[in-house]
């Protein structure tokens, strides 16, 4: 009889102890499965949350192309550029001028031109002379219905030339002319030969 009670004893506590053991197993599941869970949610809401700040962002956003933002971000303003090509077409006929002879200097542009820095360029020292030797104002205001520039040449030693154009409507620049050769007018020719002369080369006297 007390055989079977401690079976019995044995059995309960055997049964009771699995019971134990299958609950703290089922709650120790869930527990992890409710970590899971949160965790998915956290990282779904977090990724939620930053596709919509990158929408919201982008929406809000100045247009790159063709517009610069101001420093505000309130207004943009288009990219322009008013800075013209041009080239020089100097000298006209030959390829000489004469001391004291005056010459349009003209050029091709592919905009407006309403100011220009010009100087006289020795071909074999590239050196710049000044407007006083030259005859060539450094700064010139162009008249809209003219575009072009009067030079009379200055009293330079005779050589190799070119004229060089530095800044055009405030633009930096580099635009040169082709070398041409100055020469002197003989002092042997009368008033009308000297005017013959700078005709010829297209200029007037």
């Amino acid at each position: 009889m007390k055989g079977l009670k401690r079976i019995t004893l044995v059995i309960l506590v055997l049964v009771g102890s699995v019971a134990l053991f299958g609950y703290w197993s089922i709650n120790q599941f869930n527990q992890a499965f409710d970590n899971l869970s949160a965790a998915y949610l956290a990282d779904t809401s977090t990724a939620y949350l930053t596709l919509k700040q990158k929408a919201e962002s982008a929406s809000t956003s100045p247009e790159i192309s063709g517009e610069i933002a101001t420093s505000t971000g309130t207004s943009t303003k288009p990219i322009t550029s008013t800075d013209p090509e041009l080239t020089l077409a100097f000298p006209q006929k030959e390829t000489k001028v004469y001391i004291g002879c005056t010459y349009p200097i003209s050029w091709q542009a592919s905009g407006l031109i309403t100011s220009m820095e010009a100087a006289l360029v020795d071909a074999g020292t590239k050196e710049a002379l000044g407007p006083k030797t030259s005859g060539l104002a450094k700064e010139n205001t162009v008249k809209e219905d003219l575009q072009n520039l009067t030079w009379k040449v200055g009293s330079v030693w005779p050589g190799a030339y070119y004229i060089k154009i530095s800044k055009i409507n405030d633009f930096e620049t580099e635009t040169r002319s082709k070398v041409f050769l100055v020469n002197k007018l003989s002092e042997n020719l009368n008033e009308s030969e000297q005017k013959d002369i700078c005709e010829k080369s297209g200029g007037l006297f």
